[in-house]
C-alpha cells in the first residue's frame, strides 16, 4: 500500500509540476501580447516540461495497483480538460491585457500535446501491464 501512496504521490507532484512550468511559459511569453523569446529562462521551461514528461511516463509504467490507476486516470483526464480548455485563440481585447495578436497555432497545438501526453502515457502503461499479465498466464 505505501507503494501505491508514492506513486500517487508522485503523479501528483508530476501533473502539478507540468501545469505550473506551462503557466510560467504561458505568463512569460504570452501575459500582455504573444512576445516568445527563446532565451535560457524558456529554454529552462521547455527542458522542465520535457523532463516531467518523461517522468510521467516512468510513473505510468510502474502503476499497477487500481487506486494508483484510479488516481492517475483522475489527473490525466484533468490536465486534458485543462489542454480542451485552454486551446481556443485568446480575445484581441482593449485595456489593460489588450492584446493585438493571439499566440500562434503551433504553440496551442504544442501546449495541447505537452497536456493531452500524460493520458497517452496512462493507456500505454495500461496495455503494457495487460499484456504482461497476459504473458505470464500463458507461461503459467
Amino acid at each position: 500500500m505505501t507503494r501505491v501512496i508514492l506513486l500517487s504521490i508522485g503523479w501528483f507532484v508530476a501533473a502539478l509540476g507540468l501545469y505550473v512550468a506551462l503557466v510560467i511559459l504561458e505568463l512569460y511569453w504570452n501575459l500582455n501580447d504573444w512576445r516568445p523569446k527563446l532565451d535560457s529562462r524558456a529554454l529552462g521551461l521547455i527542458i522542465g516540461v520535457g523532463s516531467i514528461l518523461v517522468a510521467i511516463r516512468f510513473l505510468a509504467r510502474a502503476n499497477s495497483h487500481r487506486i494508483g490507476q484510479s488516481v492517475s486516470l483522475v489527473l490525466c483526464l484533468a490536465l486534458l480538460a485543462l489542454a480542451v480548455y485552454v486551446f481556443p485563440r485568446e480575445p484581441l481585447t482593449q485595456g489593460v491585457f489588450a492584446r493585438e495578436q493571439s499566440s500562434p497555432l503551433w504553440y496551442r497545438v504544442g501546449r495541447l500535446v505537452a497536456l493531452a501526453l500524460p493520458g497517452v502515457f496512462w493507456v500505454l502503461g495500461l496495455l503494457a501491464q495487460r499484456r504482461l499479465a497476459a504473458q505470464s498466464a500463458a507461461s503459467e
